[in-house]
C-alpha cells in the first residue's frame, strides 16, 4: 500500500455519521443512550486497530530500509574512499575525523584551523572558498550526527575550481579598457602667440604612445590634443600604482609660454567596450569639471581620482559666461518665478550670489524669491540690512513656504554648492522642472547632473564673482542696487580671504564693477565683524593648535567634555584662516561642531591639497579651502581620523 495511513479514513467518516443517526432516532426500540455508547466504543476499537496497524506497517518499512544501506554501506564507503573529490569529516574543533585518498594526498594534516582561518567548524557555512596548493576549491559542507556516540560531525566535500578560476581571471585582465587623454589646457594656450603648437603637441603624443606602448595597448588622435587608448585591463594596476605619471611627465614638456600642459585622463571600467566608453565619458567630464590636470577611473559607480594637486589658472576667457548670461536671461523670459537657493550655513558668497540672481530676475520682470533655512552670524549683519529694506520685504521664505509657492513654471537656480545633500531644501529640487546650477566649486561625483542650465566654474574665486560677470551679460538695461553690489563684493571677499587666495585678473574685474555700481567698502567691513565672545572662541582655538611635522596645523573649536558653543562651525573655520597667516604653516584644519555633526574645514597656501583630504572624509571643496561633514562623533575620534587622512595624502605625495 502506498499511503496506508488511507486504513483511518472508514473510521473518520463513519463515526460521526453513525453518532448522528443514533442521537437521532428517538423512535427506536432501545434505548438510545446504550447504543450510543456501544457504538462510541466500536468506532474507537475500530480506530485502534488501523492506527496498530499503520505502526507497525511503518517499523516494517524502515527495517527494510534499514536493512538495504546496512547491505550497501561497505560498497558506499569503498566508492566515497576512491572517488576523485576530496572528502573528509571533522569534529567541531577543526580535527579531522576521516578522510579519502585523494584527501590525505592534498592535506596530510590532522588540524584544519590553520588552513581554514575564517572557517567556523562548530556551525559551518554551506559553501566556502579556500586556495590551497596553487588550487582554488570550493569546501561543501553538511553536519551529520552519529547515533552511537551522539556526536556532530561536518562532512566536507571539495569542489576543484582550479581551471574556472584560471579562465575567470584570464576574462578579467583581458578585458578592453578605454581612456581617454586630453590636452585640457589646449585653447589657453593656443592663444598665446609664442606658444609651440606643433612641438608641444608632438611631445605630448611622444608621451600617449609610450604609455600606450608599456601598457601594450593601442590609441589614436581624434582630434587636436585629444586621444584615445584602449588597453587590457591587467594593466590599469600599473597606471594606478604610479598614480599616473604622465600627468607630472606633462608639466615638464615646454610650451614656449609661461604656462605647463595640463592632462586629463579618464578610465572607463566595464564589462563591455561600450560600457568602458560610456564610462570613461563621464568620468572625462568629471575630470574637466573638477578643473582638469587629473585623472579620474570610474568603477561602476565609484569613481577615483589621481592628481590634482596643483592649483588651477586663473580663468581668461569671457565666452562661457557671456553664453550663460544669454542662456539664463532666455530661461528666465520663458518661465515663472524664480527661487534661488544656496547650501546649508550660507555664508556671505552665498547670499550675495543668490541676490545677485535675484536682482537679474527681477530686472526682467520676474518674481523671486531667497529660499534660507536659517541665519547665522557671518550674514547676520547684511540679513538685518536687508530687511530694513522695504524692497526686500518679501523676498526671504522659508523652504517650507517655497514647496506651497513653486508652480510648473518656476525654475530653481541652486548657488555656491551642486551637491542635493548640502543644499538648504533638497525637495525643491524634486518639485522643480527645470533647474539652473551656478557654482564655483569642483566637480563632485554626487552632484545634480539634471540641470537645465549649469555654469560650473572651479577656476573662479567664488559664485559671486561668476554671478558679477553673468550678470554683466544678462542685459544691457539691467543695474546692480548698491547693497546687492556690497553683499557681492563681500561674497568675493569671504572666498578669497580678503584677495589673497585664487584670485585672478577676473576677480579684480568683477570687484571694480561692484565698486562702479556702488559698493560700500565700509558696509563690507562690518559684515565680518566678531563680537567678544566670538572672537575670544577664536582667539583660544588658534592657541590649542597642535602642528604635524609636515607643517599641518590642527586645531579644536572645542572638546569633548564641554557643550557645543554658538557659531562653533563658524569660528573653526575663521581659526583655519589666521592659522595659515602664520609663517611655517602650510595648511591647517579644524574641527567644529553644528548642531550635534562634527564640521572640518580646511585651509591650504597651496603646497597641501586640501580639497583630496577632505574628499576622503566624505566632503570636498578647492585646493586651498575645502570643508567636510563626520557625523555625531566627539573631538577626539575627529581627530585621530583627521590626522589619519592627513598622514595618507603626505605618504602619497611623498612617494611621487
Amino acid at each position: 500500500m502506498k499511503k496506508p495511513q488511507y486504513t483511518l479514513i472508514p473510521s473518520m467518516v463513519t463515526a460521526p455519521l453513525l453518532l448522528a443517526l443514533v442521537w437521532f432516532a428517538d423512535r427506536l426500540p432501545v434505548k438510545t443512550p446504550w447504543v450510543f455508547a456501544l457504538l462510541c466504543l466500536a468506532v474507537i476499537a475500530q480506530g485502534t486497530v488501523a492506527w496498530l496497524w499503520l505502526t507497525a506497517h511503518e517499523r516494517e518499512q524502515q527495517r527494510r530500509m534499514d536493512d538495504v544501506f546496512s547491505e550497501n554501506a561497505g560498497s558506499s564507503a569503498q566508492i566515497i574512499r576512491a572517488v576523485n573529490v576530496p572528502c573528509l569529516l571533522t569534529d567541531d574543533s577543526g580535527t579531522v575525523v576521516w578522510r579519502n585518498e585523494i584527501m590525505e594526498k592534498l592535506y596530510p594534516e590532522t588540524d584544519l584551523k590553520p588552513l581554514m582561518t575564517g572557517y567556523r567548524f562548530a556551525q559551518p557555512p554551506a559553501a566556502y572558498p579556500l586556495e590551497h596548493a596553487g588550487g582554488h576549491y570550493q569546501v561543501m559542507s553538511m553536519q551529520i550526527r552519529r547515533k552511537s556516540t551522539d556526536r556532530l560531525l561536518t562532512f566536507q566535500y571539495w569542489l576543484d575550481r582550479t581551471e574556472a578560476a584560471y579562465y575567470e581571471r584570464l576574462y578579467e585582465e583581458r578585458r578592453a579598457y578605454i581612456a581617454l587623454i586630453y590636452v585640457d589646457n589646449f585653447d589657453e594656450l593656443s592663444g598665446d602667440r609664442q606658444f609651440h603648437r606643433s612641438n608641444v603637441l608632438g611631445d605630448v603624443e611622444r608621451l600617449v604612445a609610450d604609455t600606450a606602448a608599456r601598457l601594450k595597448g593601442v590609441y589614436r588622435r581624434y582630434e587636436n590634443g585629444r586621444y584615445l587608448m584602449i588597453f587590457e585591463s591587467e594593466h590599469l594596476k600599473e597606471l594606478e600604482e604610479e598614480r599616473f605619471q604622465m600627468l607630472e611627465a606633462a608639466h615638464r614638456i615646454e610650451t614656449g609660454t609661461s604656462d605647463t600642459v595640463s592632462l586629463s585622463v579618464a578610465v572607463g571600467v566595464a564589462d563591455t567596450v561600450a560600457d568602458a566608453d560610456e564610462s570613461a565619458r563621464q568620468a572625462m567630464e568629471l575630470a574637466l569639471g573638477r578643473g582638469g590636470d587629473q585623472a579620474v577611473v570610474k568603477r561602476g559607480k565609484n569613481y577615483t581620482f589621481y592628481g590634482g594637486k596643483h592649483q588651477l589658472d586663473t580663468m581668461q576667457s569671457r565666452v562661457k559666461a557671456r553664453l550663460f548670461g544669454k542662456a539664463l536671461h532666455q530661461l528666465f523670459e520663458n518661465s515663472g518665478d524664480v527661487f534661488i537657493m544656496g547650501h546649508v550655513n550660507p555664508d556671505m558668497d552665498c547670499l550675495g550670489s543668490a541676490l545677485g540672481v535675484l536682482t537679474a530676475a527681477e530686472a526682467i520682470g520676474n518674481r523671486a524669491y531667497v529660499v534660507l533655512d536659517a541665519a547665522n552670524e557671518s550674514i547676520q549683519f547684511a540679513i538685518d540690512e536687508l530687511n530694513r529694506d522695504a524692497h526686500y520685504a518679501n523676498c526671504l521664505i522659508t523652504p517650507e513656504q517655497a514647496e506651497r509657492l513653486m508652480k510648473p513654471t518656476s525654475v530653481l537656480v541652486i548657488v555656491d554648492t551642486q551637491r542635493r545633500q548640502t543644499t538648504a531644501a533638497p525637495q525643491l529640487i524634486d518639485a522643480a522642472q527645470k533647474v539652473v546650477l551656478v557654482d564655483h566649486h569642483r566637480r563632485s561625483t554626487d552632484y545634480i547632473d539634471t540641470a537645465t542650465l549649469q555654469y560650473l566654474e572651479p577656476r573662479a574665486s567664488s559664485a559671486s564673482e561668476l554671478i558679477t560677470e553673468v550678470i554683466q551679460y544678462f542685459g544691457d538695461s539691467i543695474r546692480v542696487p548698491a547693497f546687492v553690489s556690497s553683499t557681492l563684493l563681500a561674497g568675493i571677499t569671504v572666498d578669497t580671504k580678503h584677495f589673497a587666495f585664487n584670485v585672478g585678473s577676473r576677480t579684480f574685474e568683477a570687484a571694480g564693477y561692484l565698486r562702479k555700481n556702488g559698493a560700500d567698502i565700509s558696509m563690507v567691513k562690518q559684515m565680518f565683524l566678531d563680537d567678544m565672545d566670538s572672537f575670544r572662541l577664536l582667539t583660544e582655538t588658534v592657541c590649542s593648535a597642535e602642528i604635524l611635522p609636515c607643517n599641518v596645523a590642527i586645531a579644536s573649536a572645542g572638546d569633548d567634555e564641554t557643550e557645543e558653543q554658538p557659531n562653533e562651525k563658524l569660528i573653526a573655520a575663521k581659526a583655519a584662516d589666521q592659522l595659515i597667516s602664520i609663517r611655517g604653516i602650510q595648511a591647517a584644519f579644524t574641527l567644529g561642531r553644528d548642531n550635534g555633526v562634527m564640521n572640518v574645514s580646511g585651509r591650504s597656501l597651496g603646497t597641501v591639497n586640501t580639497q583630496i583630504i577632505c574628499e576622503r572624509l566624505g566632503g570636498g571643496g578647492h585646493l586651498t579651502m575645502s570643508g567636510a561633514q563626520l557625523g555625531s562623533m566627539g573631538f577626539e575620534e575627529a581627530r585621530a581620523l583627521l590626522k589619519e587622512r592627513i598622514e595618507e595624502y603626505i605618504m602619497e605625495v611623498n612617494a611621487q
